[in-house]
């Protein structure tokens, strides 16, 4: 994938349809990205890029932490989603 990736509607519903409902399922938010990769089956450099494109369309917050931390191969499954208003809305229209 490069970085100028361009998510088609559908799979971007389905990515945030997993991470909503992996979030309502865990207490904790760094658990949610890893059950996404693996329900989703992208490899941690996929799902860097998916991350890198969610947080420039603001379907991810990333205030309360430094993200540049989890987009690492070895880390990114421990990266904490923490989904948007804007997305949380796509989601129930999807």
């Amino acid at each position: 994938m490069t970085d100028a990736i361009n998510l088609e509607e559908k799979q971007l519903t389905q990515i945030l349809l997993e991470m909503h409902r992996a979030q309502k399922c865990s207490f904790f938010l760094e658990d949610v990205m890893g059950s996404v990769m693996d329900k989703l089956g992208y490899s941690e450099e996929e799902a860097i890029e998916i991350i890198k494109f969610l947080m420039a369309h603001h379907f991810i917050s990333t205030k309360s932490f430094l993200p540049r931390l989890y987009l690492k191969p070895e880390y990114v499954r421990m990266f904490p989603v923490v989904l948007t208003a804007k997305a949380i809305t796509l989601t129930k229209e999807g």
